[in-house]
């Protein structure tokens, strides 16, 4: 499952099954863009697996480079 997010919604939320991907994306957008204003992950109660939420600006783009950089990676595995 791919890295979900509802651009549509305030505060915009960020889902995935996993919550490692999620921490891991947490990283990347705290390292390389300064993203500081998040959530922790927690569960999802509404469609399982988990969620944080953003309290900032994001580019979408940002989302796509760590979950394109995620496929590489798990494809030379």
């Amino acid at each position: 499952m791919t890295v979900r997010v509802d651009w549509d919604r305030t505060p915009v939320s960020v889902h995935h099954s996993e919550k490692e991907v999620l921490e891991s994306l947490i990283l990347h957008l705290r390292n390389k863009h300064g993203i500081r204003k998040r959530s922790l992950v927690m569960k999802d109660r509404e469609d399982g697996g988990f969620l944080f939420f953003m309290y900032q600006p994001c580019n979408p783009n940002w989302i796509l480079e760590f979950t394109t950089a995620n496929i590489h990676q798990m494809e030379e595995e």
